[in-house]
């Protein structure tokens, strides 16, 4: 009897030694995969970096005068004055347009006046 306990026991132990190295390795596929993120954050955040120096450079305002010097006639751009700024006033009012007046539809042979269609659909004609 003591000797089928011992087997069980040594059983027991081989499996839990099993389990805990499976938890183990887990373990380390979770750990080398955070670390894969925390690099992939780190190298978008390089590159937001970089793109936001690049495009404080390409956005300079000596840059831009200059570019637009030499591009005066393709742009025909010209400096923006106080008159160039509205205000609401100025917008028209839209137009009332007046509903549609639709022809009475006849049947076939034109004997019977049609009552109108009530939905929206396009009709073939």
């Amino acid at each position: 009897m003591t000797r089928y306990i011992n087997a069980l026991l040594v059983f027991l132990m081989v499996l839990s030694a099993a389990a805990v190295y499976d938890m183990k390795y887990e373990a380390e596929i979770a750990a080398e995969n955070i670390n894969k993120k925390q690099a992939a954050i780190a190298q978008a955040r390089e590159d937001i970096s970089l793109l936001k120096a690049e495009w404080a450079l390409l956005t300079r305002p000596a840059r831009m005068r200059d570019l637009l010097e030499r591009h005066r006639d393709i742009l025909d751009l010209t400096p923006m004055t106080s008159n160039h700024i509205g205000t609401l006033a100025d917008i028209p009012a839209k137009p009332v347009v007046p509903a549609a007046v639709q022809p009475a539809e006849r049947s076939a042979d034109g004997s019977a006046t049609l009552p109108p269609i009530q939905d929206q659909t396009r009709r073939v004609q």
